[in-house]
């Protein structure tokens, strides 16, 4: 074959190649793949650990139906092309035009074949309908406990560990807790928006599974479409990220307190709280950077007050009833000072 007919076979395959493009969806499990964030394609949504921040349950939504990813801990979103770029530029101190030649290897070598062709997003609902039912089977199939008094080992272990983290048989009991007879993640709770049942939590006790991942969420559970807590007619609640967060200011009197599994207000989360007539709120968001970047967004869609943290509290889990009362004064003399209509 001559160099001419050589450079023309060339030719014909790149345009080839150029013809077959790569939806915004394809491109971000492409990028999912290549940076090993999934293992494999089987679902339309993946929830992952996120590349960009320091994270140790995951945090970062993939949707391959719109070839969209969104982060509930650092907050960045963006398209396939922006994740290549964010994660070449921390790992490995690429700039822009470098990392945009990375991103064409990655879809250089990507044949279109290999990637699944999910269901659109319309078909999707209909599996969450079946996800939502057999989070709700799995709860309910449970044995129910009695906290005051357990009749199972893995139960009287989950109280002895509960118990050493201040919470006590009469909050498991009123929170419905259950045992699930696993090793890895033993407890279980039910997350109820409002009393509807929105799906379950697992919480594990082992400290070196607790390093990765302390919580274990239902498959299909939606955080941003989930507030846990009763705040129906309230017109002020105090917001919290995690569930056992929630569960202990519950404990300490605080019935309004309501956790938003994350340390940033979805817009649907900021709906449904305002559809409910909640107009003021106190931002107990982790005391971090995460979650003081929290309080000032729950600032800016609610009247609200910062909760007033104690030196080396991180959050409601840590607090007991001596620091919460400290703190819990401080508070009434912010929101006094606010001059909140209640």
């Amino acid at each position: 074959m001559s160099s001419l007919e050589s450079r023309g076979t060339r030719s014909a395959r790149n345009k080839s190649r150029a013809k077959v493009e790569l939806s915004d969806g394809e491109q971000l499990a492409a990028v999912a793949l290549h940076y090993g964030l999934v293992d494999f394609l089987s679902s339309p949504k993946e929830k992952v650990v996120c590349p960009l921040h320091d994270d140790l349950n995951p945090s970062m939504m993939l949707d391959f139906n719109y070839g969209m990813w969104y982060c509930f801990g650092c907050g960045e979103s963006g398209k396939a092309q922006k994740l290549v770029k964010q994660i070449e530029r921390k790992y490995h101190g690429l700039n822009e035009i470098q990392a945009m030649v990375q991103f064409s290897k990655i879809m250089r070598g990507v044949g279109i074949d290999e990637l699944p062709k999910f269901q659109t997003a319309a078909r999707s609902k209909a599996e969450d309908r079946e996800l939502y039912a057999q989070a709700y089977d799995f709860y309910h199939g449970l044995a129910s406990i009695n906290w005051y008094d357990p009749q199972f080992i893995e139960a009287e272990e989950v109280l002895d560990y509960m118990e050493s983290r201040g919470f006590t048989s009469d909050t498991l009991q009123k929170a419905k807790a259950k045992v699930t007879f696993e090793d890895a993640y033993s407890m279980v709770f039910p997350m109820m928006d409002n009393g509807k049942f929105r799906g379950w939590v697992s919480r594990t006790m082992d400290p070196e599974i607790a390093k990765y991942r302390k919580y274990l969420y239902n498959k299909g559970f939606s955080r941003s479409n989930t507030v846990v807590g009763d705040y129906k007619g309230c017109k002020y609640v105090v917001i919290v990220e995690g569930y056992m967060d929630r569960l202990k200011l519950v404990q300490l009197g605080v019935s309004n307190a309501v956790a938003i599994l994350g340390w940033k207000l979805s817009p649907r989360q900021i709906e449904k709280l305002k559809s409910e007539g909640v107009q003021y709120a106190v931002a107990a968001t982790d005391n971090d950077e995460a979650g003081r970047k929290g309080a000032a967004w729950i600032a800016k869609n609610f009247q609200s007050v910062r909760w007033p943290y104690l030196k080396g509290l991180k959050d409601p889990g840590d607090f007991d009833e001596r620091s919460f009362s400290r703190m819990w004064k401080k508070l009434q003399e912010r929101m006094e000072k606010a001059q909140w209509v209640l």
